[in-house]
């Protein structure tokens, strides 16, 4: 059996591409921080057809998603014939928890009451990030 479930903030934006024959494939990073600073981790996902549209539409740098899937291996031979791996999750279900503030929020926002976005309602609110938190991701 071969499932995966993490959590994690997207390192930059999403790159979709549409292939020949209409398939579209996204491709991004996540950081999933562990106990210590030190401690991140950086995945990267896959994701196909209608899980990359939803991906291009609703994710951004910051995004913090839930990830299911499967964890899968290509390897090639680039131009000097050397084997190259590259490890990645092929996304199954994807869910969409946050996502990052806007940086001109304050400006924008103070005359109006802040709502709660219903994607983020549940017993496990994770705050979201500050602006310094999400330039510190080193991609």
């Amino acid at each position: 059996m071969n499932n995966v479930c993490i959590s994690g903030r997207l390192t930059k934006d999403p790159e979709c591409k549409e292939l020949n024959g209409g398939k579209v494939v996204c491709e991004f990073i996540i950081a999933n921080n562990g106990y210590r600073k030190d401690d991140t981790m950086f995945v990267k996902i896959k994701a196909w057809d209608n899980r990359a549209k939803s991906c291009s539409e609703h994710c951004k740098k910051g995004t913090l998603v839930n990830i299911m899937g499967g964890l899968r291996e290509n390897s090639w031979k680039n131009k000097d014939g050397v084997t190259i791996r590259e490890k990645y999750i092929l996304a199954s279900d994807i869910e969409f928890v946050s996502r990052p503030e806007k940086a001109n929020k304050d400006s924008a926002s103070s005359s109006q009451p802040e709502t709660q976005n219903p994607s983020n309602s549940s017993d496990n609110d994770v705050e979201a990030p500050t602006q310094e938190e999400m330039d510190a991701v080193p991609f």
